[in-house]
């Protein structure tokens, strides 16, 4: 009996001790990074600072670096404010994205105005929000374990399928004024370890085009013919969550 009654105690602590193993092992680079895009999701709401720039290289050269903020609420609602200094003067761009469409303020005056197909903020070339999703992701790899914002977290780096990125922006609407190709694209998040969400991201895109960007601005031509267009991201979320006050809604137009 007592041989018998020591078999059983090994053998609970056996299992014990195999339990104790399986929680302390982490999910893979890859496994985290599509956890932590669920997560964002499930959270539906989410502040955004970041910075962000944008370049195309076609012979008349158009750069500029931006700074934004804004909220957004899954699955198709954004509020952003941008501010940037294009061809010597400054500009500072609302924009609301409700259901697809997309409004903005600042591009031609103080009223809201309903974007048009050619317009790089209907297009989403100039959306950030829309590299939070991360389901093209691939070769994900870990980096460094920082703090942020005093908080643990794992930071990542991936690279975009292209064939995937390609098909996203050609099933957007504006894009079929011009055609990209050579598409590239790479990105590092910081996921807090606490809760798996997402609190940084780091988004490089850049693609060749031919055709028209419908980017002109004060008279200057728009654009055209070939060129590589470059563009990056750096995304701080905060507030992950938390209601939206005031609630995003379209705004009125003229």
């Amino acid at each position: 009996m007592r041989i018998r009654a020591l078999v059983i105690a090994v053998a609970a602590c056996s299992l014990l001790a195999c339990g104790a193993v399986a929680s302390l092992v982490e999910p893979s680079p890859g496994d985290l990074l599509q956890k932590a895009s669920a997560n964002l999701k499930t959270a539906k709401t989410t502040h955004i600072d970041g910075t962000g720039s944008f370049a195309l290289k076609d012979g008349m050269n158009v750069s500029f670096d931006f700074k934004m903020a804004g909220e957004a609420e899954v699955p198709d609602k954004a509020r952003l404010s941008m501010q940037m200094t294009l061809l010597g003067q400054p500009l500072s761009i609302d924009t609301i994205s409700i259901g697809g469409r997309t409004y903005t303020k600042g591009l031609q005056g103080d009223t809201w105005t309903e974007a048009t197909s050619t317009d790089p903020t209907s297009s989403g070339m100039l959306d950030p929000l829309g590299q939070t999703d991360l389901s093209g992701a691939v070769s994900v790899a870990e980096i460094d374990r920082p703090e942020v914002d005093g908080k643990k977290t794992r930071h990542l780096k991936y690279t975009v399928d292209p064939q995937k990125l390609l098909g996203k922006m050609q099933g957007a609407s504006g894009v079929a004024s011009f055609a990209p190709s050579n598409v590239n694209g790479s990105g590092e998040v910081w996921v807090r370890t606490e809760d798996t969400q997402i609190v940084r991201q780091l988004v490089k895109l850049s693609f060749d085009i031919e055709g028209n960007l419908g980017l002109a601005t004060g008279g200057t031509p728009s654009p055209s013919g070939k060129g590589t267009f470059e563009m990056s991201f750096d995304l701080h979320f905060s507030q992950i969550g938390q209601p939206i006050t005031p609630a995003i809604t379209a705004p009125p137009t003229r």
